[in-house]
């Protein structure tokens, strides 16, 4: 009853905001002159007073956290973005590299081309779909249907935006602690082409080669990109083989983009990946020397943005497709061939409404459809643990956005309603069921600027995850496994708030925060049951979560060198600090024997400092640090398998010099790993050692 309540007021305070705008517009003779216009009137009249004071700091827009262009100051979240010209720069292949090299966070990387990633205390959902996530990744704002992020390749990546905290009001089920969204290359400027050829330690080489730019005075662009790598068996920072390591991949991208009618664009998107052998060597106390994984991916959107200048109404559709497979070989001869694929197809549309109301704001009103359907499948010597599942979700949500003065505000609702179902699944005795299952979200936020140079934020907001259809509705067995659902599951839950300070002055931008989040609801399952008499049986149980809090911050300074205009001096740093991750399930912290949360760092930063002397040739050197942090045992020969134990922090180093002799030249040389350290974000899968590459750049 309560829900109905509140979707009602919903409506109402769209409905009025809505009869708002057109009255209005009949009053004015079809011209609505809206608040965000007569902002932008008053804003250029300030500015003009302001604009020497303001020359070196230029606002960045930012659309993930709110779906709309909006300068990265005036939101009451952090949002982090990794440019273009950093992805260039970095040593990143993949998503997993270049956020190991940003992102102050802990990671979950093994050999095999899996990984990762954490936010504010939770992370993402490696297997399958990304419907068991709590950190959701996004394409062009879109589901990205993984949660593993090694295999998202970077060559045709505009930039990345990070929203730290729950994003459920824009995005859904999964944004728990975060959301990262990958944004697409659109071609601009003029026509040109790139090839770079690479080569480094063990083996490794890469080729890759782009095509983009602007036609017709930049009313169509194009974006294209292609790239191959491989590589040998690594050795790690001890110089030991580690063997069965080898990998190739292959990526194609092209984006298009052509805006016939002033105010109206249209944009598509397209990408395929494929892993045709990733050596998967097991942890260094089981090892595994022949087993190997196959990953294959297509992308795929279209969308169409338009506005009505003289109303202020701006609008966006879009569709995707995601296909997503996995495959995981094991040769093992004593048993003969033995295989396990996983198949993740997950489709959607999303749509907004952008429109002004009353004097000072805009309404963000939108809807979002997403299907998922994961199918599991191996031979006849394999094992089947997962039932065939699908998950169908229409939600709809409202974001009002006040902009008055030094004020900004932020008031967010949204409704998920969710169909989930298992299916008849090859090798599982599996009894078909269907659940159905809703959710409210909401979050609230304000930043307000003290002076021009210094703004303070604050923010209160939930994300959930929604339970699983093997967790909700399944009931399926093999042997000795028998699993049902549990249809009165709540989601689980996380309500977040926080509090911050940014400035920006000048040459230097920085910012400190303080977040608390209290997750609750969390779903396990092991939980034994009684079906049909028959006491066999087990089951998933909302238990007590954890809490998490801590500081952030984070500082850019670009250092002036008065006597030498010809060298340019910038440096950054990122970081977390966790003054609180207790596990609140008492039966899980015995099991564990700690009530430290597993997995979440102490603290972790990331750091540089960059040199470029008179755009001829630029160094560039970073750092990474991975604080100390609980993780679970899972060496069966150790005393303490299962059970918490402490790994300690390690630092990475890297290092990349760019020189170039010519315009359409670039000659690089990276180091990473630079001091040659033996380490490993989980224990038993080393990482490589020092790695030392060398590259050509052309482009025309």
């Amino acid at each position: 009853m309560k829900r109905v309540q509140l979707l009602l007021l919903v409506i109402l305070f769209v409905f009025a905001n809505v009869a708002h705008v057109f009255c209005a517009t009949a009053e004015g003779g079809g011209v609505v002159l809206s608040s965000s216009s007569e902002a932008r009137r008053s804003t250029d009249e300030k500015g003009k007073e302001q604009q020497s004071k303001a020359e070196l700091q230029m606002d960045e827009v930012v659309v993930t956290a709110t779906l709309l262009p909006t300068p990265a100051q005036k939101l009451p979240v952090r949002v982090q973005v990794i440019a273009r010209e950093e992805i260039e720069k970095s040593r990143a292949n993949n998503l997993s590299e270049l956020l190991t090299e940003k992102l102050p966070s802990q990671f979950q990387k093994y050999p095999g081309a899996l990984s990762a990633v954490e936010i504010r205390g939770f992370r993402t959902d490696t297997m399958g779909s990304d419907i068991k996530g709590r950190v959701l990744i996004l394409i062009d704002g879109h589901r990205a249907g993984t949660g593993n992020i090694a295999v998202i390749p970077m060559d045709n990546v505009e930039r990345v935006e990070i929203v730290r905290g729950p994003g459920s009001v824009i995005y859904g089920s999964a944004a728990m602690g975060g959301v990262i969204n990958i944004i697409t290359r659109k071609g601009t400027g003029k026509p040109s082409v790139q090839g770079t050829a690479e080569y480094g330690s063990f083996n490794q080489y890469r080729v890759a080669g782009e095509a983009l730019g602007g036609l017709f005075d930049e009313r169509v662009g194009f974006s294209g990109t292609a790239s191959h790598l491989e590589s040998q068996d690594y050795t790690d920072g001890s110089g030991q083989r580690v063997k069965n390591t080898k990998y190739r991949d292959e990526a194609y991208a092209l984006s298009l983009h052509a805006a016939p009618v002033e105010n109206h664009t249209l944009f598509a998107t397209g990408s395929y990946f494929h892993i045709p052998v990733a050596g998967t060597p097991g942890p260094t106390y089981a090892p595994d020397f022949d087993d190997h994984k196959e990953v294959l991916r297509r992308y795929g959107s279209i969308a169409y943005d338009g506005s009505l200048r003289d109303s202020d109404v701006n609008w966006h559709i879009s569709s995707y497709g995601v296909f997503d497979r996995s495959t995981a070989n094991d040769p093992a001869v004593e048993w003969g061939y033995s295989s396990s694929t996983t198949e993740t197809t997950t489709t959607g549309v999303r749509s907004h409404l952008s429109i002004p109301t009353f004097s000072p704001g805009r309404m963000l009103l939108g809807f979002d459809w997403d299907e998922i359907g994961v199918t599991s499948e191996t031979n006849p010597r394999g094992f089947n643990y997962s039932p065939d599942t699908t998950y169908d979700n229409f939600a709809g949500f409202a974001e009002q956005q006040i902009d008055w003065n030094r004020l900004s505000v932020l008031l967010g609702v949204r409704y998920d309603y969710f169909d989930e179902a298992i299916k008849a699944t090859e090798g599982l005795d599996v009894v078909p069921r269907a659940e159905s299952f809703d959710h409210v979200s909401w979050r609230a936020g304000a930043k307000y600027f003290l002076w021009d140079w210094l703004g303070a934020r604050a923010a209160v907001g939930t994300g959930f995850r929604v339970p699983a259809a093997d967790e909700l509705a399944g009931r399926y067995e093999l042997s000795y496994l028998k699993t049902i659902g549990n249809p009165n599951l709540n989601p689980e839950k996380s309500t977040t708030w926080e509090v911050g300070l940014d400035a920006e002055y000048l040459r230097l931008s920085g910012g400190l925060g303080f977040f608390h989040t209290d997750y609750t609801d969390k779903i396990t399952g092991g939980f034994n049951t009684c079906v049909d008499g028959d006491c066999t049986w087990t089951t998933y149980e909302n238990v007590k979560g954890a809490i998490f809090s801590g500081l952030e911050g984070y500082l850019n300074y670009q250092i002036p060198f008065p006597y030498a205009d010809w060298v340019r001096l910038s440096t950054y740093a990122d970081f977390i600090y966790y003054t609180q991750r207790e596990i609140e399930d008492d039966s899980y912290a015995r099991t564990l024997g700690s009530s430290t949360v597993p997995y979440i760092p102490e603290a972790s930063m990331t750091g540089g400092i960059r040199c470029d002397f008179n755009g001829k040739s630029v160094l560039q050197f970073s750092v990474s640090y991975f604080g100390p942090q609980v993780v679970q045992d899972w060496d069966y020969t150790s005393p303490t398998y299962g059970k918490g134990v402490d790994k300690s922090g390690f630092p990475l180093f890297s290092l990349r010099f760019d020189f170039h002799p010519l315009k359409a030249f670039n000659i690089y040389l990276a180091a990473d790993n630079l001091l040659d350290r033996q380490y490993s974000f989980v224990n038993g899968y080393p990482m490589p050692g020092r790695t030392i590459r060398t590259g050509l750049q052309t482009r025309f």
